[in-house]
């Protein structure tokens, strides 16, 4: 429920001193927690849309708070200081894990320890990187890959000094780039569209009325049945004798093996209890949407298979289409906030008379008093940032114009996945294949780029290897919560720049010190899908290709299709295929519904019968048990996680194994 308008000086602060010590301490704890963590594949606590340790550290700072108000409760938290702390802890946690820093930091490290005569990379490619742009000493990499050693060796640490600063730089200027986005989009999309952001709501149930929600049983039985299943798999893990309830994910190749059938290949299944809880959340139409465009797109491949044809339907291509025509679809639906914005800040509205104490965009009609930052800064601050992002590509060899062309790629995809996450809330969003890199070479073809140009754009890779914890929408989720919760705008952005100062940098040190203390070769889940972005420059610098045509044409398709589809939904009532359905469905191995397309179909029967026979009463009081089912997954789920790295010993994983 959206609170009543209210005064900027009403709004509770909720950034206190108390509030940013208990954020840094857990911030830091946390930076530790995730890296260490994805070390080997163990957890990937970032990989799925709302975070497994976020909501840990949340559900345990509201039960130790309510301890606190009843033992001495005038020292006990107010509910916008928690939810400052999980803010916090949120930025931090879409820099580190398996993802976003993670793989920066190996990909700064890979092409000159891993060049070798016989892949000729230094000849290729090694020229066009600058010094300050990666770590070219190999005795500064040895340690790193090969462990046994420190990063406080001062050859280490010179070693990577002035790469980390640089990056730390550019991290910081993206992230704030992405803030003064939502900023300005915040109203469109919270205010005239009206988007729920599904993902944001256990946390705020959790958090915003902890005595209410604790007490419901329902939660509690889903928390059980959950928890219990993870409790039993854990003990399994390490005392095989222990049956196991299988709920994991099952690879199934061969399925079939005559042609053309053979084409569907592997199959994943897995019914995790924490994906059940939020595909129950889904709209019914997206849900039915992504399971009936998966299986679609095995149909496509199947049929290409029978007719014979010597390529693939370009299932990658169609969703990249399809992402970037949701992109531009939500800038297009939004033209008339965005110009109303910008008219004010340029200062072409005519002034309303008689407010001569409030600042101008107030006096244009647009009142910005309670967004986190006024609308002149955050378009100003945008415009800045943007230049900065340039100019750091351009002093590292690349054209202005491959840059721009990259970022405004980045930046299309940022917002269409931004506007999923708020409306719909997939419960994952790995979007692979979504790198602007492989885009502007499938469009303009690798000769046409050019040496420079696809070195340093192929060390951007990491930006959309997986976009599991892309910032964007955990940034406008944690406007919301402020919102909602009634923390002052201009104290939350605080808190959250202060996390991004803290949490750069300390990712960057975590990961390194685990990297020369145990050898990042060992680093599964960051390491080893690096080497994939230099070996597609390596190839396409030793046979560099012109346009390919048939993708683009299906990128095309992707885009028209994307279009077509919202076309019927806006107009047709009836109409039951939602465009968001065909981008999370459609990929090379089933889109985003790969992993989790038997928990959904699962979630949506659930729902879908729930809400037939029982109605909209029966499916509000369902809730609780399906958060409870979230809730008692990602809590047995990280208790597993933080003994295995406390013990340094494999222990039992949920999500993705």
């Amino acid at each position: 429920m959206n609170l009543p308008n209210q005064s900027h000086t009403n709004l509770t602060k909720g950034l206190t001193l108390r509030a940013l010590g208990i954020g840094i301490v857990l911030m830091v704890l946390n930076a530790y927690w995730l890296n260490d963590a994805a070390w080997g594949g163990r957890t990937l606590h970032t990989y799925i849309s709302l975070f497994v340790n976020t909501v840990f550290c949340l559900f345990v700072l509201v039960l130790l708070n309510l301890a606190l108000k009843r033992a001495f409760p005038r020292h006990a938290l107010r509910n916008t200081e928690i939810f400052v702390v999980y803010v916090m802890l949120v930025t931090v946690s879409t820099l580190g894990g398996n993802t976003n820093m993670g793989y920066l930091i190996y990909h700064l490290a890979h092409p000159f320890w891993f060049a070798t005569a016989e892949n000729d990379w230094l000849r290729l490619f090694g020229g066009h990187i600058p010094d300050w742009f990666a770590v070219r000493d190999r005795n500064v990499l040895r340690g790193f890959y090969e462990g046994e050693s420190s990063f406080f060796a001062a050859q280490n640490l010179y070693g990577w000094l002035v790469p980390a600063l640089a990056w730390s730089a550019f991290i910081l200027v993206l992230y704030f780039v992405l803030i003064c986005m939502n900023v300005i989009l915040r109203r469109q999309f919270t205010n005239h569209e009206r988007l729920t952001y599904p993902i944001a709501q256990l946390p705020l149930e959790m958090g915003r009325t902890p005595a209410r929600f604790f007490r419901n049983r329902l939660m509690w039985i889903g928390f059980g049945i959950a928890g219990g299943i993870e409790l039993v798999n854990g003990f399994h893990f390490l005392y095989p004798a222990i049956p196991s309830i299988p709920v994991g994910q099952r690879v199934f190749s061969g399925i079939f093996q005559e042609k053309p059938w053979d084409a569907v290949g592997s199959v994943l299944f897995s019914v995790w209890p924490s994906v059940v809880g939020l595909a129950f959340f889904l709209p019914l139409d997206l849900a039915f949407s992504a399971l009936f465009f998966y299986f679609f797109g095995k149909i496509q491949l199947v049929a290409c298979n029978a007719f014979g044809w010597h390529t693939t339907p370009y299932l990658d291509e169609q969703s990249q289409g399809g992402w970037i025509g949701l992109g531009l679809l939500a800038l297009w639906i939004s033209r008339r906030h965005l110009k109303t914005v910008f008219a004010a800040v340029a200062g072409r509205h005519p002034k309303l008379p008689g407010m001569p104490d409030l600042d101008e965009t107030v006096k244009s009609g647009i009142d910005d008093s309670k967004e986190p930052m006024p609308y002149r800064y955050a378009v100003w601050g945008m415009i800045g940032g943007l230049l900065l992002i340039m100019l750091f590509g351009y002093k590292a060899g690349a054209s202005l114009w491959a840059m721009a062309v990259f970022f405004c790629i980045y930046f299309i995809i940022a917002i269409s996945l931004t506007k999923v996450r708020a409306g719909l809330g997939p419960p994952l969003h790995e979007m692979y294949g979504k790198d602007p890199g492989a885009i502007m070479v499938t469009a303009l073809g690798a000769r046409h780029i050019g040496a420079a140009n696809l070195t340093v754009l192929s060390f951007f890779f990491w930006l959309n290897r997986v976009n599991t914890a892309h910032p964007m929408p955990n940034q406008l989720e944690a406007f919301h919560i402020g919102r909602q919760t009634g923390i002052n705008g201009r104290h939350l952005l605080t808190a959250m720049l202060i996390a991004l100062g803290v949490g750069i940098p300390l990712t960057f040190f975590t990961y390194l010190q685990l990297s020369y203390n145990l050898g990042g070769l060992g680093a599964f889940h960051t390491h080893f899908p690096m080497a994939w972005g230099f070996i597609s420059l390596e190839k396409r610098l030793v046979h560099p290709t012109g346009t390919d045509y048939a993708a683009v044409t299906a990128m095309g398709i992707g885009f028209g299709f994307t279009m077509f589809l919202t076309a019927m939904k806006m107009r047709f009532l009836w109409w039951g295929l939602h465009p968001i359905g065909y981008v999370l469905g459609t990929g090379r191995w089933g889109g985003d519904m790969n992993f989790f397309w038997f928990p959904v179909l699962v979630g949506w029967a659930i729902k879908s019968i729930v809400l037939r026979y029982g109605g909209l009463r029966t499916y509000r009081s369902a809730i609780p048990f399906f958060a409870g089912l979230i809730l008692g997954d990602y809590v047995i789920g990280a208790v597993w996680s933080l003994i295995g790295i406390t013990l340094q010993i494999p222990t039992y994983k949920i999500l993705i194994e």
